[in-house]
């Protein structure tokens, strides 16, 4: 009985994420009524900025499904690597091994979101000074003040120095800070509501049935979020950063 009714919960689930999407969008392009639309607006459009510039060969670290490749538009090959395999994924890599390139294979190396679940970051970074040519650009953002995903393997948050400090071997020639008190507020505000609903199967059924209040709701907070990042003028309430920077 209890395995009969988590077939129904998956497959009620599977509906509702493909409703949802439809109405608010999916990554990257969700809608400003889309509950995670304040922690991907900032980020979007400083991605859109820098990507274009990154030329030759291109190595996405952590690809995912590839939310990003078309904006890769100079680049002349790319290669997209997570540690799952997947469509869209070229190449399986495994926690704490070397990377499977050659010294100096890439012009670039992207990384999004990818560094808060990497357990030996110093090693990793090692890895991709040494898969970048000299003078190889590297473009990575990370979360500064967010919930807790992709546990258990969530280990770290940092800051626009934190993130710097990281990056030995490198030189860092860009720095964007992303969000400021409103959007922070409405993100972690929207995100403890969603993990809220999702707790269990009576909360979950609420939630499905409270969509059509959800949606307006989260363009409220969103749209309140942003009016009050323009109260802020401290440069501290930020909740992500991204960085670029090149290989010494």
């Amino acid at each position: 009985m209890r395995e009969k009714l988590r077939t129904i919960i998956r497959a009620a689930d599977v509906v509702y994420t493909a409703l949802y999407d439809g109405i608010c969008g999916k990554h990257p392009g969700v809608h400003p009524w889309h509950f995670q639309w304040l922690a991907l607006r900032e980020l979007n459009r400083d991605v859109r900025a820098v990507l274009p510039t990154l030329e030759g060969r291109v190595l996405d670290l952590g690809c995912g499904q590839q939310p990003y490749r078309n904006h890769l538009s100079a680049a002349e090959a790319y290669v997209g690597c997570d540690i799952a395999d997947a469509p869209g994924v070229d190449v399986v890599i495994s926690p704490g091994e070397r990377l499977p390139f050659e010294d100096g294979a890439f012009d670039a190396v992207f990384s999004s979101q990818v560094f808060e679940h990497i357990a030996d970051l110093g090693f990793t970074i090692g890895e991709i000074r040494r898969v970048l040519k000299a003078g190889g650009a590297l473009v990575v953002s990370v979360p500064f003040m967010f919930q807790l995903h992709g546990a258990p393997h969530d280990y770290r948050r940092l800051s626009e120095f934190g993130a710097a400090q990281t990056l030995e071997g490198f030189r860092v020639t860009e720095l964007r800070r992303e969000g400021a008190i409103g959007s922070t507020l409405s993100v972690l505000l929207l995100g403890w509501i969603n993990v809220q609903m999702n707790a269990n199967v009576l909360t979950w059924g609420l939630k499905a049935l409270l969509l059509p209040l959800w949606v307006p709701f989260c363009l409220a907070v969103n749209l309140a979020g942003l009016l009050l990042d323009l109260l802020d003028g401290t440069d501290s309430f930020y909740h992500n950063v991204l960085l670029v920077a090149r290989k010494n």
